[in-house]
C-alpha cells in the first residue's frame, strides 16, 4: 500500500528537480545571449546562436529565442533576450501535470558604448 505513494514522491521529486534544471538552464542561456548582444557591434543572430548553444549544452529541447531589438544598432541602449521552453518536450516522465507548462525567461543588459 505504501509503494504507490513512495514511487509517486519519488517520481514527482526527480520531475520537478529536473523542471528546475530547465528553469535554471533557459536563465543561463538568455544571460549568455544578452551578454553577447551587449557588445559593440554584435548581432541579434550571434545572440540567438550563443543562446541556443547554451541550451544545446544543456540538453534542453524545443526552446524559442527571441532578440529584442530584432536588428541591434550602436544606438541601442539595452538587448533582451527572451527564451521560451515548452516543457513538455523536456520532461522526464510522461508530462500529465506539466503538459501545458512553458518556462519563460528573459534578460536585458545595457549595451556597451564603442568611442
Amino acid at each position: 500500500m505504501v509503494a504507490p505513494i513512495a514511487f509517486l514522491l519519488l517520481f514527482g521529486s526527480l520531475e520537478l528537480g529536473h523542471a528546475n534544471m530547465v528553469f535554471h538552464s533557459a536563465e543561463a542561456a538568455a544571460y549568455e545571449g544578452a551578454r553577447k548582444g551587449i557588445v559593440p557591434g554584435a548581432t541579434a543572430a550571434e545572440c540567438i546562436a550563443e543562446a541556443n548553444e547554451m541550451l544545446q549544452l544543456c540538453r534542453v529541447r524545443g526552446g524559442n529565442v527571441t532578440v529584442i531589438p530584432a536588428t541591434l544598432t550602436p544606438n541601442d541602449a539595452s538587448v533582451t533576450v527572451r527564451i521560451e521552453v515548452p516543457y513538455r518536450s523536456n520532461s522526464l516522465i510522461v508530462p500529465f501535470f506539466t503538459r501545458s507548462l512553458v518556462i519563460n525567461r528573459e534578460c536585458r543588459l545595457s549595451r556597451e558604448r564603442g568611442n
